[in-house]
């Protein structure tokens, strides 16, 4: 292992980064937003729409738990301002009550997986402030999403508010992490919903429907057969990269197994996690380099299992992918706009000079800060963390109530 010094200066360097750059004038209605994507040769910057802002605040306030300062929770509390400016709250619609957009105000889009990690990210403020302003944002999308995402056990595609453009239906597997969003809300709101319509079905057709047998993951299956589908091509997204980062599926399995005492879905985490490790690059990468975030979620799951299984190799994979992610980060390039973060997925204009040879994302630095927050110690009660309160009924523990009235 590389030391740990080493290991919390970068994620330092890495908030910094994402803190410097974060929109911060009051008159601005970009206000909480952070840099997206960023390319050196074309100037070109994006700032985050609902996801990448909600992925920011959690593994910022990460940061904040280890260090204790306050300025990564000030910026979080930004962030979900943010956040909450994209929620629908118009009652005259109740499909779309407590839905959020996909990137501005404005949008009329809403890609369901998206805006649970926006949804999320107010579950984790709420968590770390008491504010109950929080978690009454993060009910409404939840109850939401339970009365119109879920369709037999797995969550839809995506939504669009305007009738002239159809929604999109198919089973994507990157769904999967939804469920460990559901689990975390039951745990802030005691909504025992949340696990069983929410979870527990998420989990059982993760392991069912789209997790093969060697580990590989299956893309996507037809809506209401389940049949195998090819893969949808986004021009966002790579081809085939939700195999190598797979939305934190693995990490809501190691959940699964927590809440629900049965360790096939740990065992489907591990094989994932085997499947990873047999098809990493020698230089700790993916499929030749061209799924960067895939080496932050790998870092996590080689950490998390390797180290329950006891397994030499996911904890020799975990090193391997521990150099190679912190050789992805920019240090003294004199580029506010670029040290400290991760190079990540070229956004700019196509067939632009240099564009993509010195580029930063945001979904593989947010990915990194929480990634290495969590190599680097055994910080309790954080976003993605395995050292988290694990539910237990107060029954169970013999608790009694003073009760007043």
């Amino acid at each position: 292992m590389i030391k740990e010094r080493t290991v919390l200066d970068s994620a330092i360097a890495c908030a910094e980064w994402q803190v410097r750059n974060q929109v911060m004038d009051r008159q601005d209605a970009n206000r909480g937003r952070f840099i997206r994507s960023y390319d050196q040769a074309s100037g070109s910057l994006i700032y985050t729409g609902n996801w990448q802002t909600g992925a920011a605040l959690m593994s910022l306030l990460s940061m904040y738990r280890q260090t204790n300062d306050e300025k990564y929770l000030e910026a979080a509390e930004y962030a979900g301002h943010y956040l909450m400016s994209l929620q629908i709250l118009d009652q005259r619609n109740t499909r779309f009550y407590g839905a959020i957009r996909e990137l501005t105000p404005q949008s009329m889009e809403m890609d369901p997986r998206d805006a649970t990690t926006a949804a999320w990210a107010l579950v984790w403020l709420y968590n770390f402030t008491g504010k109950e302003e929080y978690l009454r944002r993060a009910i409404l999308f939840g109850d939401f999403h339970l009365k119109y995402c879920m369709h037999e056990g797995w969550p839809q595609y995506s939504f669009y508010m305007e009738r002239r453009f159809g929604n999109f239906y198919a089973r994507g597997s990157f769904q999967s992490g939804t469920g460990l969003f559901y689990h975390d809300l039951f745990m802030a709101s005691d909504d025992a919903r949340y696990i069983t319509g929410g979870m527990r079905p998420i989990a059982e057709n993760y392991v069912k429907y789209f997790v093969n047998d060697d580990g590989s993951l299956v893309q996507e299956r037809e809506i209401f057969t389940w049949r195998l589908q090819e893969e949808t091509k986004q021009p966002t997204v790579t081809p085939c990269m939700h195999m190598y980062n797979d939305d934190f599926g693995a990490a809501m399995l190691q959940t699964a197994s927590d809440i629900f005492k049965d360790e096939k879905f740990r065992q489907a985490a591990f094989s994932y996690a085997q499947w990873l490790a047999s098809n990493q690059d020698e230089d700790g990468g993916f499929a030749g380099g061209s799924h960067p975030s895939a080496v932050a979620v790998a870092l996590m799951y080689f950490h998390d299992l390797g180290q329950y299984y006891n397994d030499e190799t996911l904890l020799a994979a975990r090193d391997i992918t521990l150099n190679k992610l912190l050789d992805m980060q920019y240090h003294e390039t004199g580029d506010v706009k670029i040290d400290g973060a991760f190079k990540g997925r070229y956004e700019g204009p196509a067939g632009f000079p240099g564009g993509g040879d010195v580029c930063v994302n945001n979904r593989v630095t947010s990915y990194a800060l929480s990634a290495l927050i969590k190599v680097e110690c055994d910080v309790k009660d954080i976003w993605l963390g395995r050292n988290n309160k694990i539910f237990s009924d107060p029954l169970k523990e013999g608790v009694l109530y003073d009760l007043q009235w």
